[in-house]
C-alpha cells in the first residue's frame, strides 16, 4: 500500500511547525510558490536538492521525501539522516546517479 503523497507530507509538516509557505521556502533555499506546488503534487519530478532543504526544513527524513517524490533507494545509498540538520547535501554527480 502506498503511503502519503509527498504534497500530503509536507503540508501536515509545514501545519505541524506552524510555518508560513514562505517560512519553509526560505529554511529550504527555494520559492514558496513552488513549496506550494510541491504541495499540490503538481510537480512531477521534484529536485532532490530541494527534497533534502524540505527535510532539514520540516523535520522529515530525506529518504521518505525522495520515494514520496517517487525516487527509488539505490543499493548502497547512504542511509537516510533521522534527524533535523543531518541531511547530507549531495553533489550534482551523486544526484544524477541517483535519477
Amino acid at each position: 500500500m502506498p503511503g502519503p503523497s509527498i504534497g500530503t507530507m509536507l503540508k501536515e509538516a509545514r501545519a505541524a511547525h506552524d510555518l508560513s509557505l514562505q517560512d519553509v521556502a526560505q529554511r529550504a533555499g527555494c520559492s514558496a510558490g513552488y513549496v506550494h506546488k510541491l504541495e499540490m503534487d503538481r510537480v512531477r519530478t521534484p529536485s532532490p536538492r530541494v527534497l533534502a532543504g524540505l527535510a532539514e526544513a520540516l523535520g522529515l527524513t530525506y529518504g521518505d521525501l525522495m520515494q514520496a517524490a517517487g525516487y527509488e533507494q539505490l543499493e548502497g545509498s547512504p542511509p537516510t539522516p533521522q534527524s533535523p540538520g543531518a541531511v547530507k547535501r549531495y553533489s550534482n554527480a551523486h544526484i544524477v546517479e541517483l535519477l
